[in-house]
């Protein structure tokens, strides 16, 4: 089955043409070993025991073999397989006399165009300036990926630009240009929410890349055995121990991103640190929507689960926050930016 879970625009101007990564030998071979073992191997191993086990069922098989082997003798004799290599259908080097072959294009006079195509794949991968880029998280049965799309109004245009192999389903995707190794310069990032509980952070400007830039979250995942303390209280967990519902970027104050999570907790990050900065723990049920005000920068909106929706002041969210209850459970929430004191919220009513 493929679906699209996620998508995303980034505007026009952002987006630079890709620069395409190349990996050398020894780069694959450390990838090849972080991946553990071999699965040709295992397959190999796994196969020689059925041969094992299989010893004393191969005599039964023998005449079933022996069937089947007729069958094609006689498919043989009535297409006469036997001399179909030796039809006389080769092609005569005449036939070739009035072909002309030129080193490059420049030297050929019957060519207008004398582009030798050294730059057609720049020509391919080039995004020009009045380009929209719209981000898909794609699921393909048990592959998952991120397609990036060009689409040109003026030019009608509308593409797949390139792709890249992402290890879980993108549940939500979320476009932010904060670089935390450089604050003051521009770039083309996209943050990931997927099955597993941390972010990943990939920048679109790079094709055929293999691994995020940044991962918000810790990567190990926690076994409930060990998600209790020796009193019985559960240990601080910096970033979320479920699935990454949604993500909402601070445009106002650049260096923040907020996260919810299927753990009923809402995270703040901390872009510039590459941290956790706050964890509201508000909802009774999985937190689906987080969305960031569009004027005030500390003014934060969620919806769960629990058939609530919550405004939150982010400077203290434990006490300055409003809560509106609702018939169902809430599945997405979104600011009115022509009308900033109102929000709208969808349910599965």
């Amino acid at each position: 089955m493929r679906f699209i879970s996620s998508m995303t625009w980034v505007k026009k101007g952002v987006s630079k043409t890709p620069i395409r990564i190349k990996i050398d030998e020894n780069e694959m071979k450390q990838l090849f070993s972080e991946m553990g073992p071999n699965e040709e191997e295992s397959e190999a191993e796994s196969g020689s025991e059925n041969e094992i086990k299989n010893d004393g069922d191969i005599s039964t098989h023998e005449d079933k073999n022996n069937e089947s082997g007729n069958e094609t003798d006689n498919i043989d004799k009535k297409y006469n397989l036997d001399n179909y290599d030796n039809e006389d259908d080769e092609l005569k080097l005449e036939q070739l006399n009035s072909l002309a072959c030129f080193p490059t294009n420049v030297d050929d006079a019957f060519l207008t165009k004398k582009d030798d195509g050294e730059d057609s794949d720049e020509e391919d991968i080039e995004i020009k300036p009045n380009d929209n880029l719209l981000v898909c998280g794609t699921v393909d049965d048990d592959d998952s990926s991120l397609n990036i799309f060009v689409y040109n109004e003026e030019e009608g245009d509308f593409y797949i630009h390139h792709d890249l192999l992402l290890s879980s389903v993108p549940v939500c995707v979320e476009w932010l240009d904060f670089d935390p190794t450089d604050t003051d310069s521009a770039v083309n990032y996209l943050a990931i929410g997927t099955m597993n509980p941390w972010i990943e952070i990939w920048d679109l400007d790079l094709m055929d890349s293999l691994e995020p830039e940044f991962t918000l979250g810790s990567t190990k995942k926690i076994k409930k055995k060990k998600m209790k303390a020796e009193l019985g209280k559960k240990p601080k967990i910096a970033g979320h121990t479920d699935a990454v519902l949604d993500l909402s970027y601070n445009y106002l104050n650049r260096n923040i991103l907020a996260s919810a999570s299927a753990d009923k907790t809402i995270v703040l990050w901390n872009l510039e640190e590459m941290k956790q900065a706050t964890k509201i723990k508000n909802h009774k049920d999985r937190v689906q929507a987080v969305e960031f005000h569009p004027v005030e920068a500390f003014t934060l909106l969620s919806g769960s689960c629990d058939s609530t929706v919550a405004l939150y002041d982010c400077r203290n969210p434990k006490t300055n926050k409003k809560i509106w209850k609702l018939e169902s459970d809430i599945e997405r929430v979104m600011w009115n930016k022509l009308e900033p004191n109102y929000f709208l919220v969808t349910s599965d009513f």
